[in-house]
């Protein structure tokens, strides 16, 4: 009877511990949750990570970052590659993010001279972007922010900006558009006198080398997001454009984003 009574006693203690531990699991804020390594990167490759703070281990800003806060120091997480813009040089390198924990291999770099403080940024945040990384993405997902702690016990905060192709729910196309020197008067329903963009489209052969012009020059009767025109100046630029899945009632259903500005001519002439 003895051991039948100490039996019954060490189960119950057995049992409340293991509902006081699960009790302690579900309530721990701490506690991450489980998140598929794909799933976790096709979260950061869905924003560009703009820097907005960066202090030392004591909590100190880290003077050569500064620089990269007022000029868009900007991380962009692709597939399986990082890439640093902003800086005199652009950085890249392969990496992988899993359970929070954001591991960055060796970066490789552009080797363009530039000022002295540009160049500081650059040598700074190659520095402390490498190895393991703690990573922890907070905020709604309108505005989400990236703090990573590197190994030193530095903190660089970066906030979220969604892609073209969050934003627009499209994979791009690229495509190579001509701009006049000059803007054509064309019809719109709510401006006067509005003034289009005229382009045509350009293709490249195999060596890189443009082709002969092979589309008449017409109006584009919208923007084109990131460029701005100047009087007088032939343009050549490398757009994405994008089909906008939930357009406003007012809006286009295809998008162009500037990618690259190709050539550019301010003789005011169109060949």
């Amino acid at each position: 009877m003895k051991q039948n009574i100490l039996l019954v006693a060490v189960c119950a203690a057995l049992l409340q511990a293991c509902t006081s531990a699960s009790t302690s699991h579900e309530g721990s804020p701490s506690m991450p949750t489980t998140t598929s390594p794909a799933a976790a990167q096709a979260e950061l490759s869905a924003y560009h990570w703009n820097l907005a703070s960066a202090t030392d281990a004591s909590g100190k800003p880290i003077a050569d970052l500064t620089t990269g806060i007022e000029r868009k120091l900007r991380l962009n997480f692709g597939d399986q590659q990082l890439n640093i813009s902003g800086g005199c040089n652009n950085q890249f390198g392969g990496y992988r993010y899993q359970e929070g924990v954001l591991k960055v291999q060796q970066l490789a770099s552009t080797m363009m001279a530039c000022d002295k403080r540009l160049m500081d940024m650059d040598t700074q945040i190659g520095r402390l972007l490498k190895g393991d990384l703690r990573a922890v993405v907070t905020g709604a997902t309108e505005a989400p922010v990236l703090q990573l702690t590197t190994q030193d016990g530095s903190v660089l905060k970066l906030q979220g900006e969604a892609t073209p192709e969050t934003r627009y729910g499209s994979k791009g196309q690229t495509r190579f558009l001509e701009v006049a020197a000059k803007t054509v008067k064309c019809s719109h329903p709510l401006i006067p006198n509005y003034q289009c963009l005229q382009v045509r489209e350009r293709h490249y052969d195999d060596a890189g080398l443009q082709l002969p012009p092979q589309d008449a020059w017409h109006p584009l009767y919208q923007s084109i997001e990131g460029y701005e025109h100047r009087d007088g100046v032939r343009t050549v630029l490398r757009v994405k454009q994008y089909d906008w899945k939930n357009p406003p009632a007012d809006a286009p259903s295809q998008v162009y984003v500037l990618d690259l500005v190709v050539e550019q001519d301010a003789s005011g002439k169109n060949p």
